[in-house]
């Protein structure tokens, strides 16, 4: 009883809690992880307690992501190391491209954050998730050319930010 209530709701409100999540995460992958965590702790609370108590399920898994995106941010910065001090990398060529890539990928969503909300969303959405232009229209409630015209827009954004930094970065190089 019990795992089909849970599926029933895990349906109906992973997508609008994944946006949610990512909005407020500045890391996809962050916001993944919080939406896990809360689903797993919602299924262990209804195996503990069941179910009839909880009149909006929505709601109350919203109030959980919340306090799962508050635990992330107060654990980061607690523990926020740089990508140089990750030592797992086998041999040293993969760890150099490693490093690299992510920091590529770090000066991407940085600048993407910069990004208004709608824009930065459908940014992360279609490159941080995959998802096509007609799923990320049908999850925000938007045309497709308005979906196209925030990522092209997105996309312009970040690159200007990025080719910015370089020549900012190649000029210091001379100085």
């Amino acid at each position: 009883m019990n795992q089909d209530y849970f599926d029933k709701i895990y349906e109906k409100t992973y997508r609008p809690l994944l946006r949610y999540a990512i909005v407020h995460l500045s890391d996809p992958l962050d916001a993944e992880d919080a939406l896990q965590n809360v689903f797993i702790d919602f299924y262990r609370r209804i195996e503990a307690r069941g179910h009839a108590d909880i009149l909006a399920p929505q709601l109350f898994l919203l109030k959980m992501l919340k306090r799962e995106i508050i635990r992330n941010y107060a654990e980061r910065s607690a523990h926020e190391t740089s990508p140089l001090e990750d030592d797992t990398a086998a041999d040293p060529l993969s760890f150099e491209d490693a490093v690299e890539t992510r920091l590529m990928a770090n000066q991407v969503m940085e600048a993407a954050r910069t990004l208004s909300k709608d824009s930065y969303r459908v940014f992360v959405l279609y490159y941080g998730f995959e998802l096509s232009v007609a799923e990320i229209a049908k999850e925000m409630q938007l045309g497709t050319e308005a979906v196209k015209s925030r990522l092209h827009r997105g996309r312009n954004a970040v690159r200007r930010q990025l080719m910015q930094k370089t020549d900012q970065s190649r000029g210091n190089d001379y100085e």
